[in-house]
């Protein structure tokens, strides 16, 4: 005790050095505890996103051109045009596997399958659906049909309305410049489907007329999308005599009733490898609400599992843990199930397959239902990333059969079919890649809910507070090395008459170490703490700023139910960083000291009292 309170008194003598010294620790701890605890902070958010955040990527083909087209009105005795897109030859997904990129999943170009069940209700009982048919008609008369004409009903192959009241209906080759004449008398089997009045648009009173739905086609492709050639010829009316139906015309019309029958009673289908990959599911519009999602297990073991809409679910009275037949029929890489199949068109590729038949099963299975979702309030139903009404999600790898011969139609890669996951920030190293391909008419656009403004963000604080570590480490060290020297080596005569008046080692230790430490001490915890303050007020700016503080709009994630969760920087401090500073560096001024203390022990005595000090 006594060596410590003559420590304090040579510590007063240098009281100005003292407090020089004690500041400037106090200085040196700050930068360390501010930078210390900047760099666990943005560690700890950089780690917590990349848990959150994925970065998906999708693909398109660009059109090479664009034209217009002329489609005729009979209504107006004119020509209505359009524009459509020219792709050129299709481009293979296979373009996307980049040799040196990394994929978390894909890239994948999907398909969709449409899977048929008689008992399948796709609508509300309210809901009114457009009629297609395939019926029997006979003139009364010798017409041209560039206008509603009279025709008796003669017989129905397939209405999903029952026809029987209808005894005669009005026919109009409505879109055909030049239609031709139909026979009085003579019967002709038309697929059809019906139609607003006639001329309505110009307030005239006309009947309610029936028009072409389509025609005798088959758009059926290979895996690789080449058409195969078909016969069909492609008409939408062909006159019917005796024994027809018994020919190979007439078996054609039969199938194409058989066709339409099973498309009343059918859904799309999804193969899903990776749930991220469906847009709607990655921009939170669609959400789970009952059960789980398809998970990574359910891919790998290639388990029969399902999700279905709650808008399905409801109208056939299904519940999670019940068993969902799927007989899948035929496979399009065309469209998008939010426009085709759940809306019954049908209208980018014919129902036949290139033979004249109606598509038979590739694939039969009985599906677990075991998650529910819905769409989130307020989100676009029209956009193809939209899912449909009535569509299922599987496990693409459940689907055990070859569809190589259901492939109904093939068109080019869309934005809503084609995705890729890659790893969170490599974005601009993955455009490199695809740079150095010089593929041409493919279009890439990547999402990634800000990853890369946050990381850039972070990355910019990171940065600052390696700097501040840095500064605060040469600070301390520089700091302690001066001031060892003042302290302990310039003071070995000190030590050598202490020695000299038969003070023990262990006792010059404590004379020349206690004063230090407890200046150390000082200058450590005020450090400390003021580093902490000066922390928290630095957060505190950050959030009131609000560039840090949340994910913008794209950062939403959908939660599990129709609300969304705000990804935010986590601003949580943690204290210990702080103390763990002024630990640290206490530690080092003892050390040092310690070091020093040791050299000056060293010296003889005798030696260095007969010399003047250094």
């Amino acid at each position: 005790m006594i060596m410590i309170r003559y420590s304090l008194k040579q510590l007063w003598r240098m009281r100005r050095i003292s407090a020089f010294f004690v500041l400037l620790l106090t200085f040196a701890v700050l930068l360390l505890s501010l930078g210390g605890s900047m760099y666990v902070l943005t560690a700890a958010n950089m780690e917590r996103f990349e848990q959150v955040f994925l970065t998906i990527g999708t693909a398109r083909q660009v059109p090479v051109s664009v034209k217009r087209e002329k489609e005729w009105s009979a209504e107006i005795k004119d020509y209505r045009f359009r524009t459509v897109k020219e792709y050129g030859e299709t481009i293979p997904a296979s373009v996307l596997e980049l040799s040196g990129a990394e994929y978390l999943s894909g890239p994948e170009q999907r398909p969709y399958y449409v899977a048929y069940d008689p008992s399948f209700r796709l609508f509300d009982l309210n809901t009114g659906v457009s009629q297609r048919v395939v019926l029997e008609g006979v003139p009364y008369e010798d017409s041209i049909p560039d206008g509603p004409i009279r025709m008796h009903q003669g017989k129905v192959l397939y209405s999903y309305y029952p026809m029987d009241n209808l005894i005669d209906f009005h026919f109009c080759d409505h879109e055909n410049p030049e239609p031709k004449p139909l026979e009085a008398g003579k019967t002709y089997v038309m697929y059809l489907r019906d139609y607003i009045p006639h001329g309505w648009r110009t307030g005239e009173d006309n009947p309610y007329e029936w028009i072409p739905a389509g025609t005798l086609s088959s758009d059926q492709t290979d895996l690789s999308g080449n058409r195969i050639p078909s016969s069909l010829p492609g008409i939408f009316y062909e006159e019917v005599t005796e024994g027809f139906y018994e020919t190979k015309a007439g078996e054609k019309w039969l199938e194409l009733a058989k066709a339409l029958d099973w498309t009343y009673h059918s859904v799309p289908v999804t193969p899903v490898s990776d749930l991220n990959l469906l847009m709607s599911f990655y921009q939170g519009d669609a959400y789970l609400i009952e059960g789980r999602k398809l998970d990574e297990a359910d891919q790998e073991e290639g388990r029969k599992v399902c999700m279905i809409s709650r808008y399905f679910a409801a109208n056939n009275e299904l519940s999670v843990g019940d068993q969902l037949p799927l007989s899948l029929m035929l496979a399009s890489y065309s469209g998008t199930t939010s426009s085709d199949a759940s809306l019954l068109f049908w209208s980018d590729y014919g129902l036949l397959n290139a033979e004249g038949k109606a598509y038979e099963p590739f694939f039969e299975a009985d599906y677990t239902v075991v998650g529910i979702y819905d769409w989130s309030a307020g989100s676009s139903r029209s956009t193809d990333y939209a899912l449909g009404q009535n569509e299922v999600l599987i496990p693409a790898s459940s689907v055990t059969e070859s569809m190589e011969h259901n492939i109904a139609a093939y068109g080019p890669m869309n934005a809503a079919n084609t995705s890729f996951c890659i790893p969170n920030g490599s974005i601009q190293e993955y455009q490199k890649l695809w740079e150095e391909q010089g593929v041409e008419g493919i279009e890439l656009q990547f999402y990634d809910r800000g990853y890369t403004d946050l990381q850039e963000n972070l990355s910019g604080i990171r940065r600052i507070s390696v700097v501040l570590l840095a500064a605060g480490i040469v600070t301390a060290f520089l700091v302690l090395m001066f001031f060892c020297r003042l302290f302990i080596t310039r003071q070995c005569r000190r030590t050598a008459i202490e020695r000299s008046m038969g003070m023990g080692t262990r006792t010059c230790i404590v004379s020349l170490l206690a004063g230090l430490v407890l200046l150390s001490a000082a200058g450590c915890v005020l450090g400390s703490t003021a580093g902490c303050r000066l922390s928290k007020e630095t957060v505190q700016r950050m959030e009131s700023g609000g560039h840090y503080s949340t994910l913008y709009s794209s950062g939403l994630i959908a939660a599990e139910g129709n609300e969304t969760e705000e990804i935010v920087l986590d601003t949580s401090l943690n204290a210990a960083v702080s103390a763990a500073s002024g630990f640290g560096v206490l530690t080092a001024a003892v050390l040092l000291s310690l070091f020093m203390i040791h050299g000056n022990l060293k010296k003889e005595p005798l030696k260095l009292l007969s010399r003047r000090e250094d």
